[in-house]
């Protein structure tokens, strides 16, 4: 068990109100304020426990969902047939393919697409305190070259620098998804409009796979993390690819499936990320040999070791013909369900995409509630309290208030970039 803060209700209030600069201020302080009034009716305290997601069950499937979510990766990161050098999910539509007037599946070797993440709401590197404005232009412009995290201190990443240290991020999503949402106009804000007319129910195919990739370039993951010693020491423990003439390597990756109606959620690490197990510790009940590492209290930003891979992992990982570097990333843990059977709502993050590029909130966060308040209104555009939540990492069950006079996206927050 882990303490945090419920920022779903009256601490995010809070951080909204003292935001010096917010556009339509009224209209999300009060959606905020509905919200809040329900939070609190809930849960009149402002602190409450979390617990660490856990493995859970897959509809049509006797795997847990660890097990799943692994089986994925070895499909999704196995070599790309026709595309040498490429894995299978660079070969998928990035959000820049996806959500543009004239969305195209990408040809076999395009360029990637990187973009800046949502969670890092209107934050400005080096300027002071992060601006909570809930605009999609503002949340998550797409295909932007690499930038420096919101966060960097919290995860020990270097803030200066020649060049200057920065993390990268890639939305792809799988041929289903990108289908279902181009066929049916869900990828700018006209066609959103007219779905909300219709009162569509937005349902991805259950095939729909998206992935959320942190990429560094090299020589500031030499800088972050000195003992690796070399560029080459890095091409034989990371997976590398090259965008505008600059080498990244993967740091992170946020898996979602829809094979669940809440679908299901993994977050994977690199083995030599500092304090990749702080906070909720690691959790791992198939692809580890040790299935649980607890977090260390005496240290932060520590290093945990290698996680160690199981043999029914290494035989998939062979049997899909996986190049030896992803035997170092691990499985923080995946997730099917907004809280345990008593209540006690379930954290997920990401010691990158949550605590280095977002708001430091591992501990409070929530793949699934996250997502869950993905949606669109009568503009086709998300509702701005929806928007505003998105900083806050909120955990436990959806606001109802939140939602009000908006249809869900399906758990899709690539809704923030229609056009």
């Amino acid at each position: 068990m882990t303490r945090s803060i419920n920022l779903s209700g009256r601490i995010a209030l809070k951080s909204i109100c003292g935001t010096p600069v917010l556009p339509k201020r009224s209209a999300i302080l009060a959606a905020l304020l509905s919200a809040s009034s329900f939070a609190l009716a809930q849960s009149p305290n402002a602190l409450r426990v979390v617990e660490t997601a856990r493995a859970g069950p897959v509809q049509g499937s006797k795997q847990n969902s660890d097990e799943y979510i692994w089986r994925l990766l070895t499909q999704f990161a196995a070599p790309a047939p026709g595309v040498p050098g490429a894995v299978v999910f660079e070969t998928w539509a990035s959000d820049a393919e996806t959500f543009s007037a004239n969305p195209v599946w990408p040809s076999a070797g395009a360029p990637k697409k990187f973009q800046r993440s949502v969670l890092r709401g209107n934050r400005t590197h080096g300027a002071g305190p992060a601006s909570t404005a809930a605009t999609a232009s503002q949340v998550s412009p797409i295909d932007v070259p690499c930038s420096p995290p919101g966060n960097a201190a919290a995860g020990g990443f270097p803030a200066d620098g020649t060049p200057l240290p920065c993390i990268a991020e890639e939305v792809r999503r799988n041929r289903p998804q990108f289908d279902y949402i181009v066929t049916n106009g869900l990828n700018t804000k006209a066609g959103l409009a007219a779905a909300y007319a219709r009162s569509v129910d937005v349902q991805m195919p259950t095939s729909a796979i998206s992935i959320k990739g942190d990429w560094v370039p090299v020589q500031t993951l030499l800088k972050w993390i000195p003992e690796l010693g070399s560029v080459d020491r890095i091409r034989q423990l990371y997976y590398t690819g090259v965008a505008d003439k600059v080498e990244y390597a993967v740091v992170a990756l946020h898996v979602s499936s829809r094979q669940n109606p809440n679908w299901v959620w993994g977050t994977f690490e690199h083995q030599k990320s500092p304090g990749r197990c702080d906070d909720l510790g690691c959790h791992d009940s198939f692809g580890a040999v040790k299935h649980v590492v607890a977090p260390d209290r005496s240290a932060i930003n520590t290093q945990y070791g290698a996680c160690e891979k199981s043999p029914a992992l290494k035989a998939l990982m062979a049997e899909a013909r996986l190049s030896p570097v992803w035997q170092n990333y691990c499985l923080k843990s995946s997730q099917v369900d907004y809280t345990a059977k008593n209540g006690t709502p379930y954290a997920l993050g990401n010691s990158v995409i949550e605590r280095i590029v977002g708001n430091g909130t591992v501990a409070a966060s929530s793949c699934i509630t996250c997502h869950a308040y993905a949606s669109f209104d009568a503009t086709g555009a998300p509702p701005l309290a929806a928007q505003a939540m998105l900083p806050f990492n909120p955990t436990g069950k959806p606001l109802p208030a939140v939602l009000k006079n908006a249809l869900k996206y399906d758990f899709t927050w690539g809704v923030l970039l229609a056009k």
